[in-house]
């Protein structure tokens, strides 16, 4: 599993999925002066499903009114 198959299987394109020290974070960037952000603390990848990865990503998308 990539990242960029979790960004497709979400579908939205302000959505980006960007790897940190030891987490991962989705980046919703609406404009230049406008984004929101969401952790997922986990060290690899495949320690989640693309099922809960897709979740984690709605999950934003929703808070956000996206």
């Amino acid at each position: 599993m990539t990242r960029k198959q979790i960004i497709k299987k979400i579908g939205n394109p302000h959505l980006s999925l960007h790897a940190g020290k030891g987490y991962f974070y989705f980046v919703f960037d609406k404009s230049d002066r406008e984004f929101d952000e969401r952790s997922v603390y986990t060290m690899r990848l495949n320690d989640l499903s693309l099922d809960r990865w897709v979740e984690e990503g709605k999950e934003l998308l929703n808070e956000v009114g996206a």
